[in-house]
């Protein structure tokens, strides 16, 4: 990797909410951002608000109801995440087995049930389960997601691509998912066909024009999917700073809550690969990859976080380490505008971001 130089600074902002508050119940998982990056948009579960706060002034600047009850209401059931579709000005949610489609004052127009039952208008193999905390595209026409074997296994086998004016649904089988399988922990009662606890490996997907940027937490490639021409890509590299993935030394299937716990801090221990992030300010891909470094004077495990720098045809231009205290991003919510890395922070529930800003120099 040459190229660049690159030099860190982090800093914190806080949201001002003036003498209201900002849900933060489900750490922004039920958020989404406006296409210039300036709002974001959350959804309070429990007084059934949306909150838009101004990014760039840092304050919140509007809640308004949506429909509780009645025939146009999201229902209130677990939602996995809020979407919006800034193009058709539409919010999706998604929830275990329902996506409903609303309205900005989210009043539902139409809903898509995945369950694959007599009454689901929507009908596949009853061998393949849909997992419903994928992406929609800011147009309003796609969902993308993976798809799994039914339970108790929900091994990820592909990809699926759900047309939502023609309610077609495509499955792609995709052998680099074994990236991920390999990797899971599942906590399963002796005699069980149900599991009591999951830990998945984290998959990351990002949209690049047409294509699909994926990738694994457990290794160093990344994989380009192009759907229309059901055709791939793998890109492999090579770290000179950390490993170059995980080594599994840890138990895949335990039986108690003890033992699905110490499974799940040794997985911890292990280098892990976040998603890829795109800056549309400078061009470049961001990742952040975090690495055991040994115990601190307590007895706790010391992380070390990493930034890869990628040029937009996905060449590695610069790794470095990121100096203490680290950068490491939420899974809940992160994303990158104005040239800076951003990732949620809960303090004394109140909202602020870390912001992690790389300064490139071309040598």
């Amino acid at each position: 990797m040459d190229g660049i130089d690159v030099s860190l600074t982090i800093d914190t902002i806080f949201i001002d909410s003036g003498e209201d508050f900002i849900y933060l119940g489900r750490q922004l998982s039920l958020s989404d951002l406006s296409s210039d990056l300036r709002y974001l948009y959350n959804f309070n579960p429990i007084n059934y608000e949306i909150e838009v706060i101004d990014l760039d002034k840092a304050v919140l600047v509007q809640k308004y109801k949506i429909e509780k009850e009645g025939p146009q209401a999201v229902p209130n059931h677990f939602l996995y995440r809020m979407s919006l579709a800034e193009d058709i000005n539409e919010l999706f949610f998604q929830t275990t087995s329902h996506i409903y489609n609303a309205d900005i004052n989210g009043k539902v127009k139409s809903n898509y049930s995945f369950l694959n039952d007599s009454l689901s208008d929507i009908r596949f193999n009853p061998e393949n389960l849909v997992n419903l905390q994928g992406l929609t595209t800011e147009d309003g026409k796609y969902y993308y997601s993976y798809y799994t074997d039914t339970l108790p296994d929900r091994k990820r086998k592909g990809l699926i691509r759900f047309d939502f004016k023609s309610k077609e649904i495509e499955f792609k089988e995709l052998d680099f998912l074994k990236w991920a399988n390999d990797f899971d922990i599942f906590y399963r009662e002796p005699g069980k066909k149900i599991n009591k606890g999951e830990y998945p490996e984290m998959i990351g997907a990002t949209f690049k024009g047409d294509s699909i940027i994926l990738s694994t937490g457990s290794v160093n490639k990344i994989w380009v999917y192009h759907f229309d021409s059901n055709s791939s890509e793998e890109i492999s590299f090579e770290s000179q700073l950390t490993k170059n993935q995980k080594e599994g030394n840890f138990p895949k299937m335990v039986e108690s809550m003890d033992e699905f716990l110490e499974a799940a801090k040794k997985k911890n221990l292990e280098v892990n690969f976040r998603p890829l992030k795109y800056d549309s300010e400078n061009q470049i891909f961001l990742r952040i990859t975090t690495q055991f470094e040994g115990y601190d004077l307590n007895g706790e495990p010391s992380l070390n976080s990493y930034l890869t720098v990628f040029d937009q045809n996905l060449k590695a231009l610069n790794e470095s380490i990121i100096p203490k205290p680290g950068f490491f991003p939420s899974i809940s919510k992160s994303f990158i505008k104005d040239g800076y890395y951003w990732t949620f922070l809960n303090v004394q529930d109140e909202l602020a971001f870390v912001r992690l800003k790389p300064t490139i120099s071309y040598e």
